[in-house]
């Protein structure tokens, strides 16, 4: 039998995952329901039954991303735990099979779920509104790439593969320790950025979102540049391949704990 992967050993620890973890899991979505309703009810109720898209697109960026940042970073909550801790790692499963099973829950589960239920509840919002006549509330369409709720998708992955990196690299509160360091990296990021533009482009009052288009005036004039598709693609590449990086370490420094 392979040490590393079995599908009869991953299956019984899938089997066993989910039915320990059932009815967390319902909860978890049963509340994760209900905040997404209660926003988009409240967003169309003080805009007289108004939802536009790009509202939608907003509320589902960051349901989406924070959600699963914390869905993501009690991925491996338990390691905390010295007797809990201890019942992980001697199960008779590889480390590459309890990461795994971890991942696919945090990660494709979660979207699967995350996406029914946000549609599910946004469909019933606008079915239950009432706009003025000449305004018609319409669905949100996250294959349509010219609204932003795409960005939900390479902000949630960027968070989550920092997220699983976190609950297993921290010992002890490890949410709060991610977290903290999330922020300080974000707050670097911040910092660095505009006086980076200013080097490489040369204009002294431009400014710029890390990854977004850049802004200055020239003549009395705003102007904006946009970077090109190719651009875009290659930016997500290279996000990917961060994401990609903080999965494998977070694989390596799992299979470094011992009891």
């Amino acid at each position: 039998m392979n040490n590393s992967f079995s599908i009869k050993r991953f299956t019984l620890l899938f089997k066993k995952h989910s039915i320990e973890h059932a009815k967390t899991y319902l909860l978890s979505t049963t509340v994760l329901a209900g905040i997404i309703a209660v926003l988009l009810g409240f967003f169309s109720y003080s805009n007289d039954g108004r939802l536009p898209v790009q509202a939608q697109a907003v509320l589902f960026i960051y349901t989406i991303a924070g959600a699963g940042g914390i869905f993501a970073s009690l991925s491996f909550a338990d390691l905390g735990n010295k007797r809990k801790a201890t019942q992980v790692l001697t199960l008779p499963a590889s480390h590459f099979e309890k990461y795994l099973v971890a991942w696919i829950y945090s990660f494709i589960i979660y979207l699967l779920v995350f996406l029914g239920v946000f549609y599910i509840v946004d469909w019933t919002v606008i079915e239950l509104s009432t706009p003025p006549p000449n305004i018609k509330n319409t669905l949100l369409d996250i294959t349509n790439f010219d609204q932003p709720a795409w960005i939900g998708f390479v902000v949630f992955a960027l968070l989550h593969g920092f997220a699983i990196w976190g609950s297993v690299f921290f010992e002890k509160m490890h949410f709060i320790k991610t977290a903290f360091v999330f922020f300080l990296y974000m707050i670097a990021l911040l910092l660095i950025n505009e006086p980076l533009i200013h080097v490489v482009i040369g204009k002294k009052y431009i400014h710029g979102a890390a990854f977004g288009p850049l802004y200055f005036m020239e003549n009395n004039q705003h102007w904006r540049i946009q970077s090109t598709a190719a651009m875009d693609i290659f930016s997500i590449s290279v996000l990917f391949g961060i994401v990609v990086l903080f999965w494998i370490t977070a694989f390596f420094r799992l299979k470094e704990k011992e009891i």
